[in-house]
């Protein structure tokens, strides 16, 4: 048993001081004051925010490469960032298409504590070949993950076994046929750097396509990591018949625009690319107005090795874990965007929702103690120049992490 004393909770009814009483792993009592027990380990939690474990539903393994190194490194990098249930995309090596790697790597997983969970991908990337994908979701894969611009045959067929298995699609949208290898967004960045541009149109019609064959076969279908007004109005339109329709965000997007390219910056080179600030704004404005159902780290890091290089060349990608929660809490709540339950509800409770975890995603009596202790006071000025947040000073810092209520960080 571990009993919290005096943690800031939020509730339906506002903000609120309360002690958590927790016990085999489960949050079984929030009180105004419970009395310490004897032989119950009591943590103060003066100051700081009780929030519900972050589930971040699209992160990668670093240069994308699954080995026992990486799990390690993205389950350590998770936790420190509050992040207490991530779903990795499948677009690694070895490729994974069947049920035997997929039980070593959960193996593997489980002995990091941390909830990692596997997406299954829908087909071969070299070939039109669909994967087994009824063996990977019986053998724990907890959704489908596409590319819009495979062959439509393949994307009606993942929707089928997605609704068939109650599992989601989990849809990368964008149509490169559409750019000529562009590798920042087009606009007037990218004309004044003399590089290739990513059209805004390149992911706005592949998110038309893929609502409109979801709609038909009433597929549950998380758009990731979108980038463009245009992609979250279509959305917004098609939800009127299907309901079954999330958009995602990554934090970068809301926080950064294509200006941080400049001087050829290869770690602001990431997939979506910033847009413009109009877009931007743009963005804000549909978060605010409740649009957007969930938001992402978009964790993929890369090693100095692909990102030292010509910026034509690098490697798209960013890992941002660490520095998710802050970067939120920062750029969003104390800026006055939005407020915390909002941002709660984008971060743990959305999320919870999509993977139908029931009891995950918020601090509740019966659900699970996969909680984050946070000090919304302390400050630092990131200073890895490697970060897309150089030098800014970022607001909020995770003091304890618990999950299934174990400690699994504190600082």
């Amino acid at each position: 048993m571990m009993l919290i004393k005096n943690a800031t909770i939020f509730t339906q009814d506002g903000v609120k001081k309360r002690d958590v009483l927790l016990k085999d792993g489960k949050i079984v009592l929030i009180e105004e004051v419970i009395a310490p027990r004897e032989s119950v380990k009591t943590i103060d939690a003066q100051g700081l925010y009780l929030l519900p474990g972050l589930i971040d539903l699209n992160v990668r393994f670093a240069n994308s490469i699954l080995n026992k190194e990486h799990i390690d490194k993205l389950a350590q990098s998770a936790i420190r960032g509050g992040v207490t249930t991530s779903v990795i995309m499948p677009d690694f090596t070895p490729r994974l298409d069947n049920a035997t790697l997929l039980e070593l790597l959960r193996y593997k997983i489980d002995d990091s504590r941390v909830d990692l969970k596997i997406s299954a991908p829908l087909a071969d990337d070299k070939d039109d070949t669909l994967n087994n994908i009824a063996t990977l979701v019986n053998n724990g894969a907890v959704a489908i993950w596409a590319k819009s611009n495979r062959n439509a045959n393949l994307i009606k067929r993942g929707m089928q076994y997605g609704v068939m298995k109650n599992r989601p699609i989990f849809c990368s949208c964008y149509e490169p046929n559409l750019d000529d290898n562009g590798v920042m967004n087009e606009g007037e960045v990218s004309s004044k750097l003399g590089l290739p541009g990513i059209s805004c149109v390149s992911e706005t019609s592949e998110v038309a396509k893929v609502s409109e064959i979801a709609m038909a076969y009433k597929a549950k279908i998380v758009f990731q990591s979108l980038s463009t007004q245009r992609s979250i109005e279509i959305l917004k339109e098609n939800k009127k018949t299907l309901s079954n329709f999330f958009a995602e965000v990554s934090i970068h997007h809301l926080c950064k625009n294509d200006t941080q390219c400049d001087g050829f910056n290869t770690y602001a080179k990431i997939m979506p690319p910033l847009r413009d600030e109009k877009n931007r704004k743009a963005l804000l404005e549909e978060l605010v107005s409740g649009n957007i159902d969930t938001l992402t780290s978009a964790h993929s890091p890369r090693s100095i090795l692909y990102k030292d290089v010509a910026f034509e060349d690098a490697e798209f990608g960013i890992g941002s874990i660490e520095e998710f929660l802050g970067v939120a809490y920062t750029y969003l709540v104390k800026s006055n965007i939005i407020d915390m339950p909002h941002l709660m509800r984008l971060c743990s409770t959305n999320p919870a929702k999509i993977l139908a975890l029931a009891t995950k995603g918020e601090v509740k009596e019966g659900f699970d103690a996969d909680i984050v202790l946070f000090d919304p006071n302390e400050s630092r000025v990131i200073e890895n120049k490697n970060s897309l947040y150089y030098k800014d000073e970022i607001f909020g810092k995770v003091k304890k992490v618990l999950v299934g209520g174990e400690i699994l960080f504190e600082c």
